[in-house]
């Protein structure tokens, strides 16, 4: 059987996570367990494991709980921060470790809270690391007084370990601030890192992105297969385009679909199923032999579509080699994969349970979970 990109993963520090293992990793694999046992939380960490230089999409997975909630969300450098297992109230590590195709054998990452206190523009900052300001820095701030900025930060320190010689173990090191978060830092291109992407409950609604994955589509032959997909919600779609629209004052295109009933209708005014599958489609013609994260994978999918719809999941994973890991809530998905699977290297299910000192997790492969479900009945989430 030809190596996956992953083979096994564990998950020793992250957030709340410790000491997690998913052995013997399938094409498919099944995230199942109670409310807060942890199964968005291992897709976020499979999301950094596979890109761990990248600091936007840090970013982007330490605010994924929060998209639509842009009045209050959490400031950036706190949204990092509770990516990490915290050692002290300065400091959090990150581990992960995994075998496989993929070259990356372990990541560490390290945050430590620091400190600077600027003087005036012509005065160079002084960076305090885990420490409390001292009486000497006092009296030089009373002195200097005007202009005084405290700013605070972390720096972030990234290891690398890989299996063979070709490359060095990385390092790489970061300072980030509260009040000028920019994402700086060596801009380094490795063969070793894995295409990745993450589709939330609510991501197929924000437009951002959307025209490129469709352009990709388009540019890999794939648009037939993406309209295949969306038509198990609305087989009246005929077709899907980038347009802009004659009566726009502004310069923006947007997506339209082709509808046997309707004309031309934009994307967004149809509902979450239609515009989820589609995300869902494009999602993966972008990370082509790579990983595709979904949580709650049959959200906004009526029943009547779960199968037809996993079916081309299921082919088109394969076809792409694309690894997929998703959560779900929803019996009726775990029979709809069964039924769309058709081997124990093709669907693999681990179920989570916190305990108190780590995660337990329970592994299910095809051939044992076609017996507990379909022979038994067994509740296996």
């Amino acid at each position: 059987m030809t190596m996956r990109n992953l083979e096994n993963i564990t998950i020793h520090q992250f957030r709340g996570l410790k000491d997690l293992e998913l052995k013997n990793l399938g094409q498919i694999n099944l995230l199942v367990g109670i409310n807060n046992s942890g199964k968005t939380s291992v897709l976020e960490a499979l999301s950094i494991y596979c890109d761990p230089l990248d600091l936007k999409n840090w970013l982007s997975i330490a605010r994924k709980r929060e998209e639509f909630f842009s009045s209050s969300r959490t400031p950036p450098l706190d949204a990092l921060k509770w990516l990490f297992d915290k050692e002290t109230f300065q400091t959090g590590t990150i581990v992960i470790s995994g075998d496989g195709k993929f070259a990356n054998e372990r990541m560490k990452a390290v945050y430590e809270e620091i400190e600077e206190i600027l003087f005036g523009r012509a005065t160079k900052p002084m960076v305090f690391m885990n420490e409390q300001i001292n009486e000497d820095d006092e009296e030089q701030i009373n002195e200097d007084g005007d202009g005084l900025e405290i700013r605070k930060g972390l720096k972030l320190r990234v290891e690398l370990h890989e299996f063979d010689n070709k490359y060095p173990d990385v390092v790489e090191e970061y300072q980030l601030w509260d009040n000028d978060f920019r994402l700086s830092g060596k801009s380094t291109k490795r063969e070793d890192k894995l295409p990745v992407s993450m589709v939330t409950p609510t991501s197929h609604r924000s437009n951002i992105g959307q025209i490129r994955l469709l352009s990709e589509a388009r540019f890999h032959d794939f648009k037939t297969e993406v309209l295949d997909l969306i038509r198990q919600m609305d087989n009246n779609i005929l077709d899907i385009e980038i347009l802009l629209s004659p009566e726009s004052i502004s310069s923006r295109f947007n997506m339209y679909i082709q509808h046997k009933k309707l004309g031309l209708v934009p994307v967004v005014s149809f509902g979450d199923g239609v515009r989820r599958l589609l995300h869902i489609a494009l999602k993966l013609v972008s990370v082509k032999g790579g990983i595709l994260l979904i949580d709650e994978l049959e959200s906004t999918i009526h029943t009547d579509a779960l199968q037809n719809s996993f079916q081309w999941l299921a082919k088109w994973c394969k076809e792409m080699n694309v690894q997929l890991f998703a959560t779900t809530h929803s019996l009726e998905a775990v029979d709809a994969l069964l039924v769309a699977n058709e081997s124990a290297s093709d669907l693999v299910l681990y179920r989570l349970e916190p305990q108190e000192t780590q995660t337990r997790v329970v592994r299910h492969d095809w051939s044992r979970l076609k017996r507990l479900r379909e022979n038994l009945g067994r509740e296996v989430r």
